[in-house]
């Protein structure tokens, strides 16, 4: 801010002449011995000199779209080369024609620079026979309008930055084009012929060329009007592709190893891609050449379904599709798309994309998806397909298959077909679907998620405004460029991906594998066996009964004895229990002659004391509360707290009398609070004395230990100890029963409550803040428990179940469930199960009807859920690391094929001119280069991150990675993967040496070396 008037001043001088106000001739000018006169200037070059006409076109003629201004006397005012006399030779690269055109014409030149009016003279040698005037124009890198006569045309690289801003920022052609001409003139005194249209026809020309080129069509000699349906897509390296990263005897392997080869895809709808119905008439430069499935055989199956419902709910009570269901209208011709993409990288797929007419329909999703999977591979093993109505998709897929053109079926016999719901959308189905179609209990999953293809709405909605008014074909020429540059920038950041992705996974692995291992040892084997042939059988036939459906969530009521929600509430040692046993064994000291110190048994004495301390915390609680409110600062507020206070204070006093006898050392303890209390603040004194709330009632566990001998009656601790022990587990009894009765209301509300209507949520948030209340009240409980056992037996077996209680785990059994600060939890697979849900106290042996009554499997069932998504989480991760190890070398693999492909295609046109030839083997060139470069570059980092973390997997030929590309260096595939399959890791176990931080800049200097290959086939590297 300081500086500011001077950056003002420099930007002000530049209106004006600078230091060449007084250069009255041109310095440069050897036209006279003075020069001529000094009047013009070029606001791209360095500086911006004064020079003279002449000099200025001379300097130019390799630049002519330079901004030149002239002096007029009193400011500069714009003016173009093509004024000042420059005329650009076209037809030899800038070099002399021996026969140019006696002509000149005008043409009007975009530039990202501006518009511009530029002189050109065509060559009329010999050349122009096999270069009319349209090639010499693209021979300068500009793109024209028209062939015959070509007066407009765009510079290459103003198509380029347009098509880099389209496809990252979406901008779209319309605020582009008015850019360019706000930046030729923003005065509004020169008029800039509106070239709009000619842009856009351009530009869609463009988009169609560059995606052939990149797509290799260039190089066939049968030219780019023969290229194939899905020819010109942005494949996944990272998935299976036959025959060229996969092993040739992959449909050989085990059935338990199918899921490393399995083809997994995500299906959506984006009902934002509309379409206007504006009658235009259409060519349509690309048809289904690369994510859009053919729009004439596609439009021809539809029309047979024009009165097909869409899919309107899942088999659940939740319309699961409440929002895709979306009314059409008149004015909109396409409703939106249905896309199918790679589900674990996220690549849209080869022909997976197809507008919809009305909503989810089965004929729509059903061709995108069958198109999709028949373009990529001949045959399959596994598919996975991941919907977020796939508990309704799933029905009669096989059936209505064969209704579709032979083309697109697949071929089902000996393929297994898994149907999932998104792990996002599955919470919005109910809790069958929760369980039948979820990704994390299905085995050979891993941690796929689903949800990939919601990441790609939100890029491509940027264009839906600007698509939506366009015609038919420029919106799936669009489109299918904006498919192609999210999969192209997936493939370049492919490597952090993968790398970023086995470093979680690892962490996570062995995290999970610690808790799963640790937390319920007290399980017998053979119950955990049971529980695993449950869903050994659950995966190798879907009809049978589901281990992982939990039927206690959404219970509302427990009794006061039996929980109806879990049997896991019944096995607690209750508090009575330990009374009634303490009350039994003083009757018989009695009858052997031990007379009690008082007419109040030891045991009830304590009992009382914890019965008092539980008073104190609740009617602290309640009193602070009232006191807060009006009732507590009115004369009738303050009688009735008073009157609270009072009978608590006297309860106390009654049991101090007691207290005396049996704890004797509590009166010089309290002699000594006391006299402390009178020597503090008379703040503290008066806000704290008088209130039976705050009253210290000196419990064993607050007397010193060195008391206990003397100062405490004898066995009094060992009661007390027990006591304790029974008030946390009663506690805990009564924490897992409220927060499961707390589960259950959530899950009611959002079934039958949650409406526009706001009574009925009222009422419901108010009951279910009441439960926050109890699950409060018992959780200090447990606490209060825990600290006295931990003063009066810090060594105790009882800290084996019993533990410290933080506020993360007061949270409820289920991902549904939020934690004490109303925060969601983390996702199933990061999730670890709190331990108060997988701790199991001793059984009781007098509730009638209750565990007494139970069976072994019975009292463990409660745990059976909860056991079985920990080991599926364990299983899930173990699963992504060696689908990773597996995706790492099959992603090189697919580069180096890719590389070895181009390296084919540059001699596949011998015919062609020489400069034509020299020009494809430059490209095949560059694009061998490119792709070998990402194999090699991949590879060294994922080099690093197995070494951190002592992994090892197969890479593919080292002479590939480290020398040129050629067709001789293919991998043979067989050797690697029969001979070298990935790992079996039931868990992976990290050092404690290693430095597993996400950053590799952490990593040692040997990392960073280069690693060296061993000739060969394949190498096994470790790290």
């Amino acid at each position: 801010m300081q500086k500011r008037d001077r950056f003002a001043d420099e930007s002000l001088r530049h209106g004006g002449r600078g230091d060449w106000q007084h250069q009255t001739f041109c310095a440069s000018c050897t036209e006279s011995s003075q020069g001529a006169p000094a009047v013009v200037r070029c606001l791209d070059c360095l500086g911006s000199p004064l020079v003279c006409e002449s000099c200025i076109c001379s300097a130019h003629r390799l630049t002519p779209f330079h901004r030149i201004q002239r002096w007029n006397g009193q400011y500069f005012e714009r003016c173009s080369l093509s004024e000042l006399g420059l005329c650009i030779q076209l037809g030899h690269d800038n070099l002399s024609c021996p026969n140019p055109r006696p002509t000149t014409s005008t043409m009007t030149i975009i530039d990202t620079s501006g518009v511009h009016s530029l002189r050109v003279r065509f060559c009329d040698c010999g050349r122009a026979q096999t270069a009319p005037t349209y090639i010499q124009v693209l021979r300068v890198r500009w793109w024209p309008a028209t062939l015959q006569r070509p007066r407009t045309a765009v510079t290459f690289r103003t198509c380029e930055l347009f098509h880099a801003l389209n496809v990252q920022g979406k901008v779209n052609a319309y605020d582009f084009w008015h850019g360019l001409a706000r930046v030729t003139d923003g005065s509004g005194l020169t008029h800039v012929k509106d070239h709009y249209k000619d842009f856009i026809r351009i530009m869609r020309c463009f988009r169609n060329v560059r995606m052939a080129k990149r797509g290799g069509r260039g190089h066939d000699p049968q030219g780019i009007a023969a290229t194939g349906i899905g020819e010109l897509v942005v494949e996944c390296p990272a998935c299976p592709h036959p025959g060229r990263n996969m092993p040739n005897d992959w449909k050989d392997a085990p059935d338990s190893e199918q899921w490393k080869h399995a083809t997994v895809v995500a299906v959506d709808a984006n009902f934002k891609l509309k379409l206007k119905d504006r009658g235009f008439e259409d060519v349509e430069l690309a048809p289904g050449w690369s994510y859009f499935v053919e729009n004439t055989a596609y439009a021809e199956h539809v029309a047979k379904y024009i009165d097909q419902e869409e899919m309107k709910h899942c088999g659940s009570s939740f319309a699961a599709v409440d929002h895709a269901n979306m009314p059409s209208h008149k004015r909109f011709c396409v409703n939106g798309v249905g896309a199918a993409i790679c589900a674990r990288h996220c690549f849209y797929r080869k022909s997976g994309v197809g507008d919809l007419q009305k909503g989810e329909r089965y004929c729509n999703m059903d061709y995108v998806l069958l198109s999709s999977l028949a373009r990529s591979a001949p045959e399959y093993k596994r598919i996975v397909i991941s919907y977020d109505i796939a508990c309704q998709f799933s029905v009669n897929f096989a059936r209505r298959m064969m209704e579709y053109p032979e083309g697109i079926r697949i071929n089902l016999n000996g393929v297994v077909v898994i149907f999932l719901v998104p792990k996002f959308h599955l919470l919005a189905h109910g809790l069958k679907c929760q369980s039948d179609f979820n990704f994390n209990f299905t085995e050979g999953s891993a941690r796929t998620c689903g949800e990939g293809i919601e990441s790609g709405w939100a890029e491509t909605n940027g264009v839906a405004l600007s698509t939506r008014e366009m015609s038919t074909g420029a919106r799936r020429e669009v489109l299918d460029d904006l498919f192609g540059s999210i999969n192209w920038r997936k493939t370049v950041s492919l490597g952090k991906q993968l790398a970023r992705a086995l470093r979680e996974a690892v962490t996570m692995l062995d995290k999970q594998t610690k808790v799963f291992e640790s937390s319920y040892q007290n399980i017998p084997e053979h119950i955990r066996q049971q529980w695993v042939a449950k869903v050994e059988a659950w995966d190798a036939d879907s009809t049978k009964p589901n281990p992982y459906e939990d039927n206690t969530v959404g219970t509302l009521h427990c009794s006061d004895v039996y929980c109806a929600s879990s049997p896991i509430c019944t096995i607690v040692t209750s508090l009575f229990d330990i009374r009634l046993e303490l009350a039994q064994q003083e009757a018989a000291e009695v009858g052997r002659g031990n007379v009690s110190l008082h007419q109040m048994s030891a045991s009830v004495f304590l009992s009382i004391g914890l019965e008092l301390e539980d008073a104190q915390y609740v009617d602290t609680r309640a009193l602070r509360v009232k006191a807060k409110h009006d009732d507590g600062k009115t004369p009738a507020g303050k009688a009735a707290l008073q009157v609270k206070r009072n009978a608590l204070q006297h309860r106390i006093k009654s049991w101090r009398a007691v207290q005396q006898l049996y704890m004797p050392a509590v009166a010089p303890l309290m002699a000594l609070a006391a006299s402390s209390a009178a020597t503090s603040s008379a703040a503290t004194a008066s806000s704290l004395g008088g209130r039976a709330e705050n009253e210290a009632l000196w419990l064993p566990s607050s007397v010193p230990r060195r008391l206990w001998s003397e100062g405490l009656a004898n066995g009094l601790i060992q009661k007390n100890i027990r006591l304790r022990i029974a008030q946390a587990e009663d506690a805990l009894h009564n924490l897992r029963r409220q927060l499961r009765v707390r589960a259950g209301m959530i899950h009611y509300k959002k079934v039958f409550v949650d409406s526009p209507g706001q009574v009925a949520n009222t009422r419901a948030r108010e009951s279910i803040a009441r439960f926050r209340d109890r699950i409060d009240k018992y959780a200090a409980q447990y606490r209060s428990a825990y600290a006295a056992l931990l003063a009066l037996d810090p060594d105790g077996t009882w800290r084996h179940h019993l533990l410290e209680l933080k506020a993360a785990d007061v949270v409820g059994p289920r991902d549904q469930d939020e934690d004490a600060d109303g925060k969601r939890l983390p996702g199933e697979g990061r999730r670890e199960l709190p331990w108060i849900w997988r701790t199991i106290s001793h059984l009781p042996k007098d509730i009638p009807g209750a565990a007494a009554d139970m069976s072994e499997e019975e009292v463990y069932e409660s745990l059976r859920f909860d056991w079985l998504r920990a080991r599926a989480r364990v299983r899930r991760w173990d699963e992504e690391v060696q689908l990773l190890l597996l995706e790492m070398p099959r992603s090189v693999e697919f580069l180096l094929w890719k590389a070895a492909w181009w390296a084919l295609r540059a001699d596949l046109r011998p015919d062609v001119d020489e400069d034509i030839r020299d020009g494809l083997h430059a490209y095949a060139a560059r694009q061998v280069a490119t792709y070998r470069g990402l194999a090699v570059s991949f590879h060294a980092l994922w080099s690093k991150v197995l070494s951190i973390h002592h992994l090892s997997t197969v890479w593919p030929l080292s002479t590939a990675l480290s020398h040129s590309v050629s067709p001789d260096t293919v991998p043979e595939r067989a050797a690697v993967w029969s001979d070298h399959p990935a790992p079996r890791l039931s868990a992976v176990v990290i050092p404690a040496n290693v430095d597993h931080s996400d950053s590799e800049s952490e990593a040692s200097e040997s990392e960073n070396e280069e690693h060296a290959l061993s000739d060969g086939d394949y190498v096994d590297v470790f790290g």
